[in-house]
């Protein structure tokens, strides 16, 4: 069978090509910077122009079939300090930035913490002297809840609060999943519910589902008098890596850090146990985490994620799973002397079992047992000298993400912070900071809602799983 082979970002930008349309990246202004950055230079960077843009891809073939189409070549904005801002000093007559909310939102993902004290930090020390003594930067708690049906909600965030947080792990706001109201009114509801409050800048920090709401409340924020000139920024967060447009997400790289040396552990446990360790790791829509830990530990027999499953029928899927427990049989057969194996599944393949109604040991697959049963249906697999293999079922997810960000994770949270911040006071809204190929731009959250990347199951990187694992392919590439 064949299957995608390319990113996720490329087939977006063939489907426009395809359409005839051009991939708009042009980012909302909703307030005039018309007033100078009273932070110069020196002290900034280089005052990046609003029309310096870099191009949306590096891919040579994309770029010549939109020239050839004249659909143009899509970029996005460069993110970075500006010349001019669209708020000016409290004393001065013009626009006047009032209060500033943060509010995290989603999953937790290593680093949640550091953006928060980034964006706090360039608001109330790079720029204090936009902020009036009677006006503050706010945090929300307990995500979208503190603010659809406990507003005010918040607590006052300065420097001195948060520096002390970046070194913590989870998010001293709270995150957690909001769903009781449909996206209309919970943006509706937002909106109504900071208007009074006078939220000049509401930054939301999470991942699609979050962003998706960022979008719909920045779109709901322009159709109600009196909060249309509310600036709506997002913060990409994830540790699964499945944002559309951001190169690498913050906390991802940690989360790789901390789940190969929790699967080396495991090695260690299976070879001198002799058993097999089933791990379960967090990606209900995408198997980055579990493949590039894989990968990273090289002590990994077989890799499941959703990627190779979604659309495959139920009989091609039990097919599947029939064949990953004989390459684990031979692979134990092979191990001689130390029989044992690793298996690493991503959360989502149980949920694509379960819809697809996959009976294992002549029972259905349910999404939230399927380590375990699995774990059941690997109960006769055999040693080369005839002994049963048990297996373990240990499901680490947690502690890969409740846990402090690492240096790099620390620099690129803070980066994002301030250039969320940055792009924002000149009156930018509805757009995420990302870093996008190797620079840091502005990408409209159209782009991003309801969206998600993918581990191409027919590309090079997941075939580099595969070999080191040295399980069989599922699919096959064009």
């Amino acid at each position: 069978m064949a299957r995608q082979i390319i990113t996720s970002e490329r087939l977006e930008l063939l489907s426009y090509m395809r359409e005839g349309k051009k991939f708009d990246t042009d980012v909302s202004v909703v307030r005039k910077a018309c007033y100078c950055n009273p932070v110069k230079e020196t002290e900034l960077g280089t005052y990046r122009p609003c029309k310096r843009r870099k191009t949306v891809t590096a891919d040579l073939e994309v770029i010549n079939g939109l020239t050839d189409e004249r659909l143009g070549l899509p970029a996005f904005l460069e993110a970075g300090p500006r010349e001019k801002l669209a708020f000016t000093y409290p004393h001065e007559s013009g626009t006047h930035l009032k209060n500033v909310a943060i509010v995290t939102a989603g999953g937790l993902a290593p680093g949640v913490n550091s953006v928060v004290h980034s964006i706090v930090e360039r608001h109330l020390k790079t720029y204090p002297m936009l902020m009036g003594s009677e006006h503050h930067v706010w945090g929300v708690l307990d995500s979208f809840e503190g603010i659809a049906e406990r507003w005010p909600h918040y607590i006052e965030l300065t420097p001195s609060v948060t520096e002390t947080w970046q070194d913590r792990c989870g998010s001293e706001l709270g995150a957690k999943r909001y769903t009781k109201l449909n996206l209309d009114t919970l943006s509706s509801k937002i909106v109504d519910k900071l208007k009074p409050s006078e939220i000049d800048i509401l930054y939301v920090v999470g991942g699609d589902g979050s962003l998706t709401v960022a979008h719909a409340v920045a779109e709901k924020a322009q159709q109600i008098e009196g909060a249309n000139q509310m600036i709506v920024v997002g913060v990409p967060k994830t540790m699964d890596n499945d944002i559309l447009w951001v190169w690498q997400s913050f906390g991802f790289n940690t989360a790789v850090e901390r789940a190969a040396a929790f699967i080396n552990t495991m090695h260690c446990e299976a070879e001198s146990t002799r058993r097999i360790a089933i791990l379960q790791l967090f990606g209900a829509r995408a198997g980055y985490v579990a493949a590039n830990a894989a990968l990273a530990s090289g002590h990994v027999d077989l890799v499941m994620i959703p990627e190779e499953f979604e659309g495959l029928s139920k009989l091609q899927a039990m097919k599947a799973i029939q064949t990953y427990r004989d390459h684990l049989s031979n692979a134990i057969k092979g191990a001689a002397n130390k029989p044992h194996a690793v298996v690493v599944i991503a959360e989502g393949v149980g949920e694509i079992l379960a819809n697809l109604e996959i009976l294992m040991e002549n029972k259905s697959v349910k999404a939230e047992q399927f380590p375990q049963q699995f774990k059941d249906f690997l109960k006769k697999i055999r040693s080369q000298a005839g002994h049963e293999v048990p297996a373990i079922v240990v499901e680490p997810q947690y502690y890969v993400r409740a846990v402090p960000a690492n240096a790099h994770d620390q620099i690129y949270c803070k980066r994002l912070g301030a250039l969320a911040v940055d792009n924002a006071l000149a009156g930018f809204t509805d757009f995420m900071i990302s870093q996008w190929l190797t620079e840091y731009v502005l990408v409209p959250l159209k782009h991003v809602a309801d969206r998600q990347k993918r581990v191409p199951p027919g590309g090079i990187f997941w075939k580099q799983v595969i070999a080191s694992t040295g399980q069989p392919v599922i699919w096959e590439a064009d």
